[in-house]
């Protein structure tokens, strides 16, 4: 498996704000270091499909280095296969034991089929569900493979992990762990995705990828949308989400009121990119997306459909 070096490590931990003496507490504790990992990362690095329209080739690749390029060295973010891939060759480099898996988005309450990627980390004898990338959503820190664990995410959120089966399954032994997330105490559960505990390889990511990065009905392929977290001053706590998505730009914090701001041009989207996600594209890349259904002005009232893994 691909590891990287000393050197990228410590750029890397540079670019999520993350101090590079924090890991002396990977021996000491190893969740712990796990979970601020995760945090400073997902308050960092972006949740994006940005990359699919502000470039001319709009082809995604799953090779490490090539990630750790676009990440680490160009300052960007990417989806679910790309930023869970990234973030497992950061943990096999930093000594985690890891599988990455593949999940079925659920939300829209029949699966597409293989469409989400996931890393399986073991600590301390313990297995625990890591996702970087699943927009606002998304897990902000691990969680114990447990059946009916319920815990509290992001802004309100509420997450859940079920082990059970599927009402696809034609066998009803089977068993996959569910994740499903709710707005308030009051609301129904709703179902996220689903997750084999079966360890995906690098040719399988590959397969997914190629659909989700080209397929005219790719949500992904149709809409521009970015999402991170934001963490309070100290970086100890996640506190609130960034969401771009289309032509709106929301900041949701825990008690507080949403603020919402439209993006009626192309400029305004490519300072938004730059001013909330730290996404600055060169002259070239803005002019890509000139004559895509996703261009804003060109087709601004028509497909407004929210991201399956986004309140929008």
């Amino acid at each position: 498996m691909h590891r990287y070096t000393e050197a990228q490590l410590a750029r890397y931990f540079d670019r999520i704000d993350y101090a590079r003496d924090a890991r002396q507490q990977a021996s000491a504790d190893p969740l712990g270091f796990l979970t601020a990992l995760q945090r400073h990362h997902m308050a960092r690095v972006p949740f994006e499909s940005v990359s699919l329209h502000y470039s001319k080739a709009r082809l995604l690749s799953l090779d490490p280095e090539d990630l750790y390029t676009k990440i680490v060295v160009n300052r960007r973010g990417g989806y679910c296969m790309e930023v869970n891939a990234f973030f497992a060759t950061v943990l096999r480099s930093l000594g985690f034991k890891l599988i990455s898996a593949g999940g079925r988005v659920m939300i829209t309450g029949a699966s597409p089929g293989w469409d989400h990627m996931v890393n399986l980390v073991t600590v301390n004898g313990r297995r625990y569900l890591v996702d970087v990338g699943f927009g606002s959503n998304c897990p902000p820190h691990p969680v114990p493979l447990e059946h009916d664990h319920q815990f509290v995410g992001v802004a309100g959120i509420r997450g859940k992990l079920e082990y059970r089966a599927l009402k696809e399954h034609t066998d009803p032994s089977q068993r996959v762990w569910v994740y499903s997330a709710k707005e308030s105490g009051d609301a129904p559960w709703q179902e996220m995705y689903a997750v084999a505990e079966i360890e995906f390889i690098p040719g399988d990511f590959d397969v997914m990828n190629l659909k989700t990065m080209t397929s005219p009905q790719s949500f992904f392929v149709q809409h521009v949308t970015c999402v991170r977290t934001i963490v309070d001053p100290a970086g100890d706590r996640a506190v609130g989400l960034l969401i771009l998505h289309r032509d709106n730009v929301k900041q949701r914090r825990a008690g507080q009121p949403e603020t919402n701001e439209t993006l009626e041009t192309e400029e305004q989207r490519v300072r938004a990119l730059e001013k909330y996600f730290g996404i600055l594209l060169t002259p070239e890349e803005q002019g890509a997306i000139r004559g895509l259904a996703s261009e804003l002005g060109r087709q601004r009232d028509r497909g407004r459909v929210s991201h399956p893994r986004q309140r929008t």
